[in-house]
């Protein structure tokens, strides 16, 4: 699995990028794509303060099983990927801080760069990321990084990614096999 933006990497998010990294996810151009009314009344803005305590101080050091990272293209820093590791499976989040930024391969890239660092450095046998099925351009982001909607038939995942802390009413849980190549 290589990276098909060989100027995009990942590095380890601090404290000091907290505030930032907020304003990418709640402040930007690109945050009524993802969050928030009219189109995700479900999923409002996260205040400051929930903000801390999602991504809380555990998701800011170097190792551990909750981790964030800043995506870094050409030296300019324009999102953030993060992965949370629980029985096995890691559930992946990502989010673009720009729509200038949209439509450049950036988003599956920086999946794949973090896929690629999870099978590296950590035990798990399952991703997966659990979008809003309204978000039609994250579901092909996705798809793109190696996921696939999840199929009772197919794949064997613990209930809780099917039913724990959804963010959407129509939360779509999209999977992918540590040892399935990505296309």
């Amino acid at each position: 699995m290589t990276n098909p933006d060989s100027s995009l990497r990942l590095k380890q998010a601090t404290l000091y990028d907290q505030d930032k990294i907020y304003r990418w996810l709640a402040c930007s151009d690109a945050t009524s794509e993802m969050l928030g009314p009219p189109t995700f009344p479900d999923a409002p803005v996260p205040t400051y303060e929930e903000f801390c305590d999602d991504y809380n101080d555990e998701a800011f050091l170097d190792h551990g099983d909750f981790r964030l990272f800043l995506i870094v293209v050409d030296q300019e820093e324009i999102g953030a990927v993060s992965y949370f590791i629980r029985d096995q499976v890691a559930e992946l989040d990502l989010w673009i801080a720009s729509k200038h930024n949209w439509n450049k391969g950036y988003g599956s890239s920086a999946l794949i760069t973090a896929i690629g660092k999870l099978k590296r450095e950590k035990k798990v046998d399952i991703l997966i990321i659990r979008p809003s099925a309204r978000n039609k351009r994250a579901v092909a982001t996705y798809q793109k990084a190696g996921f696939e909607y999840y199929n009772p038939d197919k794949h064997d995942i613990p209930q809780w990614c099917l039913t724990e802390n959804l963010d959407y009413e129509d939360a779509v849980v999209l999977v992918q096999f540590v040892n399935d190549p990505i296309p």
